[in-house]
């Protein structure tokens, strides 16, 4: 099968997800404990002397909007943690659907999904927290309104902007921005697909590695004069660098390759396979 059918994609979908209830269930209740008991150890133990209680929910705020995008980058990672073992890898592999509706299945899963408990394990830390505030003698402060106010974009501000130079900057910082997310996450996901055991470790430290071989070769060249990606006078207001809208198509383009490449390779995945890459 190689056309991609909806309701086909629907009912597998629906099974994969029924199927790996258990697995969900368990991945919320590690997430919820160890962000309550990060959330009591911020308010509680480390910063009692050093801020105020609402300073000290907006710090632990961050923390949990850290542990987001760490939970956000695992879960690419694990779009076929299911492959690990012989006998699920032949059943998912046989599994009646083509390898674009398992694909996208396993992408939703391991990003919409991850982020749906990730949230939920989030605010019912959080709301357990605040709930037992009076206990320890404080007022009961919400963290959940700081962490969406934070992960999402402040569009009012393209409105209220005052010039047109400040539109530009914030479209040109929110592009920029989500384009590195999502690049960051297709490598995750490429990493997810190609190795076969220990993705998360094994991916984080190819692109480490990579980073630091990059800044290397860089250090050792000779750029002629600087170039400045954004500046801003006030004669001619904010200045973009031709470089700059460059550098973002080719993240863009990039991301775009490495989804597809990642594709690409579970069409190649086999049934059996001993090796540390699926490739």
């Amino acid at each position: 099968m190689k056309n991609f059918d909806f309701h086909r994609f629907a009912l597998t979908f629906k099974s994969q997800l029924l199927m790996g209830r258990n697995f969900w269930l368990r991945l919320f209740l590690i997430f919820f404990l160890v962000l309550f008991f990060a959330e009591l150890f911020f308010t509680e133990v480390v910063e009692v002397s050093l801020y105020d209680y609402t300073t000290r929910v907006e710090n632990t705020t961050n923390f949990c909007i850290v542990f987001f995008v760490i939970s956000m980058l695992f879960g690419a990672t694990g779009i076929f943690s299911v492959l690990k073992d012989t006998r699920k890898r032949i059943a998912y592999l046989m599994f009646p659907a083509s390898n674009l509706e398992k694909y996208v299945n396993s992408l939703i899963q391991s990003t919409v999904v991850v982020a749906i408990v990730t949230f939920a394990a989030f605010f019912c830390a959080d709301s357990i927290r605040t709930l037992s505030a009076p206990i320890f003698g404080h007022e009961m402060i919400w963290g959940v309104p700081s962490f969406l106010s934070q992960i999402t974009p402040d569009f009012h501000a393209t409105v209220t902007a005052p010039n047109v130079e400040k539109v530009q900057q914030w479209w040109l910082g929110f592009f920029f921005a989500i384009g590195t997310i999502l690049y960051f996450h297709s490598l995750y996901m490429l990493g997810g697909t190609a190795f076969r055991r220990q993705q998360f470790l094994m991916t984080t430290l190819f692109i480490v590695l990579c980073f630091i071989i990059i800044v290397n070769v860089l250090h050792h060249i000779d750029f002629e004069g600087n170039i400045n990606l954004l500046s801003y006078d006030e004669q001619n207001g904010l200045q973009v660098h031709p470089a700059m809208y460059v550098i973002m198509v080719c993240l863009y383009l990039l991301t775009c390759f490495n989804y597809w490449l990642s594709y690409r390779i579970f069409c190649r995945v086999q049934a059996i396979n001993n090796k540390w890459l699926n490739v």
